[in-house]
Parts: structure tokens; C-alpha cells; sequence
């Protein structure tokens, strides 16, 4: 994965939760946030696959299906930030 600049956004998972629909999409994985709502109607399995796991840390479900080097490598673009956890 690409490298963010050192002053990066920084999110935690309570406001990307508030992302969590098909005007605002964002999702989590492998710890960095990704806002991927011009990609809904992209996404060659439909937005409903998406959306299922907006507002989450999609991480799991994103590496399950097995996602080709061109699918990690265009998730990059959306890259707004990191998760950070709140203490």
C-alpha cells in the first residue's frame, strides 16, 4: 500500500460509523480509512456489497473475497486517513 503523507488524517471507527450509506461511504481496512462512495456504482459485485460493510472495519470481508492486485491496488485512491483508537 501506498505510503500517507506524515500528517495524515486520523479517524477513529465512532465518526467513520457515521459514513455509513450510499451518500457517504467510507470503510476501514488494514487500519486505514477509505471514503469509496464514487466507487459504489463502480464496484463490479454492486454498491449493496459495499454498502454492507459501510461505516466498518471492512478488513475481513475485503481480504475473504480474494481481491485481485489491481482491486488493492485501485482501493489506494480513496485513501482519506488512518484509524486511530480512542483510550
Amino acid at each position: 500500500m501506498e505510503e500517507l503523507p506524515s500528517k495524515q488524517r486520523q479517524f477513529t471507527l465512532d465518526l467513520v460509523s457515521e459514513h455509513s450509506n450510499e451518500t457517504s461511504c467510507w470503510i476501514v481496512v488494514n487500519d486505514m480509512v477509505y471514503d469509496v462512495t464514487s466507487f459504489l456504482d463502480k464496484h463490479p459485485g454492486g454498491s449493496d456489497v459495499v454498502l454492507e460493510h459501510a461505516g466498518t472495519d471492512a478488513t475481513v470481508a475485503f481480504e475473504d473475497k480474494g481481491h485481485s492486485k489491481y482491486g488493492v491496488k485501485l482501493l489506494e485512491k480513496y485513501i482519506i486517513g488512518e484509524l486511530i483508537e480512542v483510550s
